[in-house]
């Protein structure tokens, strides 16, 4: 397994241009090849709507528990010596 990361780690721009030729690849097919016919909304037959959304929704998590770490989850590394 240690080799396998090490793999990985020498080539780092490769690993890169894969994982997001992927992501692509993965997006170009559920916006054309899936059957939109019997969606529920007519938001769902756009495409890359799903993609957008996941996108979306993953972003304003990172951000909404940012903002709650801010708010006090998150404290000084001295707090319990004192």
């Amino acid at each position: 397994m240690i080799g396998l990361i090490e793999f990985f780690r020498k080539r780092k721009v490769l690993v890169i241009f894969l994982w997001l030729a992927m992501v692509g690849a993965l997006a170009i097919w559920g916006a054309f090849m899936v059957d939109t016919s019997h969606a529920h909304t007519e938001m769902e037959k756009f495409p890359f709507f799903w993609s957008l959304f996941g996108l979306i929704g993953c972003a304003l998590l990172i951000l909404f528990s940012r903002f709650l770490g801010s708010l006090g989850i998150m404290t000084r590394e001295d707090y319990y010596d004192e």
